[in-house]
């Protein structure tokens, strides 16, 4: 990458702001879901709202951070487009503009090339030191994280976090006129097996491991009914096609919401992070390796039930996501989880080492502060040179949300 020593520039240049591609996307994708929230239902507007609350929030991320170190900041707003409403207090300008869904902060002397005021330039982002300026770049996707783990410390202390396990739904038919195993074991639809001969059974393919393995033999059955245990002895049944065991029931999932105190749902919130964070990385690199099958998807016709036979690796858009969690079936501890998902997804993706995220800010400092490894003096990257970078990645992420908007109006995700 090009650069140069450091020398303060004259007020009056006007280079590029870095961030702005990023911002139009944001702008498109914003203005997209406006017009399918209202489309779609009135609780779709304040799901939109809380995402715009969101990108608000990590501006505010950066904007605190930035105050924390002493750098200047000449412009928070809420929204974007057209300036309806702004007021001045100190060096800050606060308003409000057309779009209410996103969030810009501008930091003065974010590149080496942008105009700075020479009684600012001691407050600009270039002549900080580098763990001040990682610190501000990073922060965006820090509150995504911060606001990950109070949702979910309120889920876990407060709501329960879902989670499925299986349970009865019938009890089948007896087996070769034989005595019905799960009609002597007092079994009923609800009821919920936790054991088979005292091995744990909370998962589904475990238990059926169990019964089929033991044709014939008498078993002690821990049974869970409301609440309460209970035990019961049966003698399983043989099928006579395939030689193995049978109870004799016919299972469901079916959803459970378990609360905790407050330091063991802040535990528990902080696991859940770390396991989001790997998932989210995962996630993003499933997209990369295999975006040919996401481009099959995205050109998939209205109604093609191939575009959804994966969900693990199927893209949501932001049309997708107000959908999902605006659908009446999920209950608050759904929401709470997705929400905290897709604020960890959000700052996961938003670290990507390339421009324009705050990856690509943080990979700049960081290579400016490797060039000046040694004593050297101190080096500022050419801004001109990521042009290119930037208008690739812009474009194709302008493409990628149109694509997913479509995929998502056309195949929706059905849960």
């Amino acid at each position: 990458m090009k650069g140069h020593a450091y020398e303060p520039r004259a007020f009056g240049s006007h280079a590029p702001r870095p961030g702005t591609s990023a911002r139009a996307v944001g702008a498109i994708a914003a203005l997209v879901a406006l017009a399918f929230a209202v489309w779609r239902a009135p609780f779709v507007v304040g799901v939109a709202t809380v995402l715009a609350g969101v990108l608000a929030m990590h501006e505010l991320g950066h904007y605190a951070a930035a105050r924390a170190v002493g750098m200047k900041v000449t412009d928070f707003f809420l929204g974007f487009g057209p300036r309806l409403w702004s007021f001045r207090r100190g060096e800050t300008t606060y308003g409000l503009r057309a779009l209410p869904l996103g969030a810009y902060v501008r930091i003065i002397g974010m590149s080496s090339s942008d105009a700075v005021k020479p009684g600012d330039e001691h407050r600009a982002y270039r002549t900080k030191s580098y763990p001040r300026r990682l610190l501000v770049v990073c922060a965006g996707s820090l509150m995504h994280v911060a606001m990950a783990l109070i949702a979910l410390v309120l889920l876990h202390a407060a709501f329960g976090a879902p989670t499925p396990r299986w349970q009865v739904a019938e009890v089948t038919g007896p087996h070769d006129g034989a005595e019905h195993p799960a009609v002597a074991a007092g079994i009923s639809p609800g009821d919920r097996i936790v054991s088979v001969n005292g091995i744990a059974t909370e998962d589904w393919s475990v238990f059926k491991s169990e019964v089929q393995s033991r044709p014939g033999e008498s078993v002690l059955l821990m049974i869970e009914r409301d609440g309460a245990l209970f035990g019961a002895e049966t003698t399983l049944a043989t099928d006579p096609d395939s030689g193995t065991g049978r109870l004799g029931i016919a299972a469901a999932q079916a959803m459970t919401y378990r609360t905790a105190g407050l330091p063991v749902a802040a535990g528990r919130a902080i696991v859940d992070v770390g396991r989001m964070i790997a998932d989210s990385a995962r996630g993003i690199w499933s997209l990369t390796a295999n975006f040919g099958q996401v481009v099959d998807r995205i050109i998939s016709p209205p109604g093609d039930r191939s575009a959804n036979d994966d969900l693990s690796s199927r893209p949501l858009s932001v049309v997708g996501i107000v959908d999902l969690a605006a659908d009446n079936r999920w209950g608050w501890s759904e929401r709470l989880t997705m929400f905290a998902a897709v604020n960890v997804f959000f700052g996961v993706f938003n670290m990507l080492p390339v421009p324009p995220f705050d990856g690509g800010h943080a990979a700049v400092a960081t290579y400016e502060r490797w060039r000046e490894r040694g004593g050297r003096s101190r080096y500022l990257s050419d801004p001109r040179a990521l042009t290119p970078i930037v208008v690739v990645v812009a474009t194709v992420l302008v493409l990628l949300a149109i694509g997913l908007v479509y995929l998502d109006v056309a195949n929706p995700v059905d849960l």
